[in-house]
């Protein structure tokens, strides 16, 4: 019985492959069990199994995603046995190898590689090019009389529909790519050119960056201002005549604190110390 997570895993994976299946690749589950899978490989251009079509199942694990299913072509190829476990790295043959990651897609993008491969492994089988043309010239048919209530009964029609919606899928993905448009730049790497948003956001920036300039200016004139009064408020150089000038009137004062600490009078000195603030004023 197929667990929670393998059938809600599977069934995302067949709404993908839907919307955006690998070229030349159809799958769908088992109506009666999500955990059987049947697919269709057109034959890789430029190779011997051009122009073939080729049926195979996978078997997944209730524990998928996080074990591998099992994999088998079922039309005659030349490359691989009939209704045999293949060897992969993808298959439950290696289990240790096995990436979660790994969808659907991915297991048969690994299938059709391997079959153009040399590789022999259990499940693998050599032949002449000549054989194998000869048997991609008789899959249709093969599956025709096999396998004809795969995929609606009507497999090329589910090639088409595939075949529409990866076009499909690559221009929605060219028109968002529009959205933000790329130049080349120096060193021939990608520039992005900002659409209206990005462009909203570099022109806030802008107005921040010249508020904190006029910011910094006035706060730097204001430090001058203030610079300016403190030169003008700060003590200025005395002459020789003033420096004296304030000599006598600090002795003046000393005297008359002197004076009232011994109780004596200071009348006459303070009349004479009057005189020589007088003169010196005068001087």
């Amino acid at each position: 019985m197929a667990s929670t997570i393998a059938v809600n895993r599977l069934r995302k994976e067949l709404s993908k492959l839907k919307k955006d299946p690998p070229p030349g690749i159809i799958a769908e589950p088992k109506e009666s069990d999500i955990l059987t899978w049947f697919y269709a490989l057109q034959g890789p251009p430029d190779s011997p199994y051009e122009g073939g079509v080729y049926v195979g199942k996978l078997r997944f694990p209730s524990e998928y995603p996080m074990k591998p299913p099992s994999i088998m072509m079922m039309t005659p190829s030349a490359r691989f046995q009939v209704n045999t476990r293949l060897c992969m790295s993808m298959s439950d043959f290696h289990p240790e190898s096995w990436n979660p990651m790994w969808s659907v897609a991915t297991i048969l993008q690994g299938v059709v590689s391997f079959m153009t491969s040399e590789e022999l492994t259990t499940g693998g089988l050599k032949a002449p090019d000549s054989e194998r043309k000869r048997l991609a010239g008789l899959s249709k048919a093969y599956n025709d009389k096999f396998f004809k209530d795969l995929f609606d009964g009507d497999m090329d029609a589910a090639f088409q529909e595939a075949e529409e919606a990866r076009q499909s899928a690559e221009q929605a993905q060219a028109q968002g790519a529009n959205g933000e448009s790329s130049t080349v730049g120096r060193g021939g790497r990608s520039r992005r050119v900002a659409g209206p948003r990005r462009r909203e956001k570099q022109s806030a920036k802008s107005e921040d960056k010249a508020e904190d300039e006029e910011q910094s200016d006035n706060h730097q004139e204001q430090q001058e201002q203030e610079q300016e009064e403190a030169e003008e408020s700060a003590p200025k150089e005395l002459s020789a005549a003033e420096i004296e000038k304030r000599r006598k009137k600090n002795a003046k004062k000393r005297a008359k604190q002197k004076a009232k600490k011994s109780g004596a009078k200071v009348e006459d000195g303070s009349d004479d110390a009057n005189k020589e603030e007088e003169e010196a004023e005068a001087a």
